[in-house]
């Protein structure tokens, strides 16, 4: 997704440009969908259960932080942020994954 973000003008506004303009909650910030990449807001799921819904969602990458760690990467986008956040994501959570050809 690295090469997407860069393409897409960068970390700063490409979440925006990925967001779908609708059924995320107000004020959906950079929302434009330019890309056609269509990120619903799906939130997560973690040891609570199920979280977040229209106010952010989160994909897996296939990279590990670490061999022996417990995290993998993942990219956030929410609802009040044009920017695509990247983070270390506990693997017990559950995160939506966007096959990209």
């Amino acid at each position: 997704m690295d090469n997407a973000h860069s393409y897409l003008g960068g970390d700063g506004i490409a979440g925006g440009k990925m967001k779908l303009t609708d059924l995320w909650t107000s004020p959906n910030t950079g929302a434009t969908n330019s890309s056609g990449f269509s990120a619903f807001p799906g939130g997560i799921k973690d040891i609570s259960g199920f979280d977040k819904f229209s106010t952010f969602t989160y994909f897996w990458s296939s990279t590990s932080v670490s061999l022996s760690d417990t995290n993998s990467l993942a990219r956030e986008l929410s609802y009040n942020s044009a920017a695509v956040n990247q983070l270390a994501f506990p693997r017990v959570n559950g995160a939506s994954v966007r096959c990209v050809k």
